[in-house]
């Protein structure tokens, strides 16, 4: 399957190009995520999508959406689950923008965790209690965007969200000019 996929990337990848970002252009930011508190143990996988507008030739806003594959653990000979999404606002500034194009960003992370665990009261009767929270806070990193085409490039991003226990995200995927 990996093979598929990675064929099936390439050939996308090699028919379109991209080109050096300009005012008034959309970009389609998708691909996968590590968060490094996003689960039980610590970590966690996920995807992440997005979009980018660009005011000037070297400032945009960068909206994203990350959802964190939901990570069950045993604890205690009780079943917990915890799943983390967050809503992100960006502002991205390039520092390059001729071959590789190098960002810094800053912005507003929205952080949701939802999950649900098994406890027994103290009459030993199996209850199953959810929970969720959300927390706001902000975002700050940097990444790169390294143009395979005029359309099509590869993007990574490393960032530092505040919200819950704070945490780094690592984003690779790829970068889809719309116009």
């Amino acid at each position: 399957m990996k093979k598929i996929l990675f064929t099936v990337f390439s050939v996308f990848a090699f028919t379109v190009a991209i080109n050096a970002q300009e005012q008034g252009q959309f970009r389609l930011n998708t691909g996968l995520a590590f968060g490094s508190e996003a689960g039980f143990d610590g970590s966690g996988f996920g995807i992440n999508v997005g979009g980018e507008y660009f005011f000037t030739d070297v400032i945009s806003a960068a909206p994203s959406y990350t959802y964190f594959f939901e990570d069950s653990e045993d604890i205690l000979g009780f079943e917990s689950s915890v799943r983390l999404s967050s809503i992100n606002l960006d502002g991205r500034y390039y520092f390059l923008t001729d071959d590789i194009q190098v960002y810094g960003l800053f912005g507003i992370a929205f952080l949701s965790i939802n999950g649900e665990t098994q406890i027994v009261d103290f009459f030993g009767v199996s209850e199953t209690v959810e929970f969720d929270d959300n927390e706001t806070g902000v975002n700050f990193g940097g990444g790169i965007v390294y143009p395979l085409s005029d359309k099509v490039g590869l993007n990574g991003q490393l960032k530092y969200q505040t919200p819950g226990d704070g945490q780094l995200v690592i984003n690779a995927g790829v970068a889809i000019n719309l116009n």
